[in-house]
């Protein structure tokens, strides 16, 4: 039987559409045949310097074809690719490369000074070679290194099978220390497949990824595009005008928007939002963090012609729900419903399923889950129940079966012996139309236990009270829920795939 091999279907491409354009970046394009050849290069260069089946390659790079081709050449030859966050400093990247025990970094010459003072450290990674100009002699270049190498099918040192491992992808860290959710061959072509059918990227279309590949979510609304043969455009980061440019000439089809990066492009002057035609736009597909009600109206009425998915996922598994197109009129702030292959339960603390509308822990289990934490026993005997995988989040069900994120479990704020729920809070916040963004912790009460606490970002040019919050909060909060304590802050810290980061919240009000 043939298994699912993660890279197969870029070969596949390279035969049946030769000529078809693949990629594009900065200028440059990349045809089916020549991306295939490219990937095949690195595959044979990584070979020669001794990569072998299972050893970790990691990679730090803005968006690139280069990272594409770092994901494809280790499918190839079995080897496991480890992404690393763009954003990371030193300690962040050596725990990622200890952790994993990766043995090479590709990375973006412009991190050069975040890896030099660190490499006597690093346990296992001694190889380097960079992307871009380097000053560095001692590090590969990466177009240099390549060039040398056969364009011809590399062969890998043993047998390759859909259960080996294709990657380490480290979740986002919103607790600290981010782990390694280990993902095998069937599971990343899986997603890519499951995604296509879901989101509806069918041939002929364009993809245009604009979040952080790094990350599992543009990657994984990325990969069904070069699955199904279409080309992708791929801009180096998120800017919102650079964005609307994208769509209007390279005529996109696909893209991903986390709902951050949508509030920033409606952010835009209006003379500039309707200088660009959007109309290529055809299924956009927001994950990371809420779709608030007043941005979903917005992307409605800005991107007429899109379908939106609004799914829920993680990087352990892909998507786990979807509110599909057709039920985004029926549902508010519901993630919708089982995507192919997965199944969910909601479970209260006995570990018993809740009944309707009542909150309980999301379980997932499906044919794209991780196999494991890398090296993490104590976190997989917390997360794991058998073939169920708790993702850390609090959610409903409601009569009709549509699944709602009520918060993170470890954010529920306990006042009074009842349970507040972050999320809903925010989720007012968001409505005022003074306040840009909103993060709520619970903070310690000699009377409560815990109050709940708004860190607040005001749009550009307005000006607030405490007063007028908690005004606006009353009637559409709970007492107990409105928040005792309010500060008004310049910004919030979020992942760039727009998760908040509340660790990082919580340590300033310690």
């Amino acid at each position: 039987m043939q298994p699912m091999l993660f890279s197969d279907p870029i070969k596949l491409n390279a035969a049946r559409y030769q000529d078809r354009e693949a990629i594009t970046f900065k200028g440059l394009q990349f045809t089916y045949r020549e991306f295939n050849e490219r990937i095949n290069q690195l595959a044979h260069a990584l070979q020669d310097i001794g990569v072998d089946k299972g050893d970790k390659v990691a990679f730090m790079l803005m968006n690139c074809h280069q990272l594409f081709e770092v994901i494809f050449a280790c499918g190839k030859i079995g080897a496991v690719y480890v992404p690393i966050n763009s954003r990371f400093v030193g300690p962040e990247i050596q725990h990622v490369l200890d952790d994993s025990e990766s043995v090479i970094l590709v990375l973006d010459s412009r991190f050069i000074n975040e890896v030099v003072p660190f490499i006597e450290k690093y346990r296992t990674a001694k190889q380097f070679i960079t992307v871009g100009i380097d000053e560095q002699a001692e590090f590969f270049n990466y177009e240099n290194w390549i060039s040398a190498f056969s364009k011809e099918e590399p062969v890998p040192s043993s047998p390759l099978n859909e259960l080996d491992t294709l990657s380490i992808m480290y979740t986002g860290g919103t607790t600290g220390y981010p782990k390694g959710a280990v993902r095998s061959h069937r599971s990343m072509y899986l997603v890519s497949l499951l995604f296509s059918i879901e989101f509806n990227i069918g041939r002929l279309g364009k993809g245009l990824a604009t979040g952080p590949l790094y990350g599992a979510a543009a990657l994984s609304i990325s990969l069904p595009n070069l699955f199904v043969g279409n080309s992708v455009h791929i801009l180096e980061k998120f800017h919102p005008v650079e964005v609307l440019k994208a769509i209007e000439q390279e005529k996109t089809t696909t893209t991903f928007l986390a709902p951050p990066m949508l509030e920033a492009i409606f952010s835009l002057p209006e003379e500039i939002l309707h200088q660009f035609d959007v109309t290529s736009l055809k299924s956009l597909i927001s994950v990371g963090a809420p779709l608030h009600t007043s941005t979903k109206e917005k992307v409605f009425e800005y991107f007429r012609t899109v379908e939106l998915n609004e799914f829920y996922g993680a990087t352990e598994l892909g998507g786990a729900a979807n509110l599909f197109p057709e039920m985004q009129m029926e549902k508010d702030r519901s993630v919708g419903v089982p995507m192919l292959g997965m199944e969910i339960e909601l479970l209260n603390d006995e570990g018993e399923q809740v009944q309707v509308n009542e909150a309980g822990e999301f379980f997932v289990k499906g044919i794209t889950l991780c196999d494991e934490y890398y090296q993490r026993p104590e976190a997989n005997k917390e997360s794991f129940k058998g073939e169920w995988l708790s993702l850390g989040d609090v959610g409903l069900q409601d009569e009709d079966g549509y699944y709602y994120i009520v918060d993170r479990k470890q954010d529920m704020i306990l006042s009074g012996a009842i349970n507040v729920y972050p999320a809903e809070i925010e989720g007012v916040l968001h409505e005022h139309p003074k306040v840009e963004d909103a993060a709520v912790i619970g903070i310690p009460d000699e009377k409560w236990g815990e109050v709940p606490l708004a860190a607040i970002v005001l749009r550009k040019g307005e000006q607030a009270e405490k007063e007028e919050i908690i005004e606006f909060c009353n009637g559409r909060l709970a007492k107990f829920k409105i928040p005792y304590h309010i500060d008004f802050v310049e910004e919030l810290p979020r992942s760039l795939q727009g998760k908040l980061l509340k660790f990082q919240i919580r340590k300033k009000y310690e």
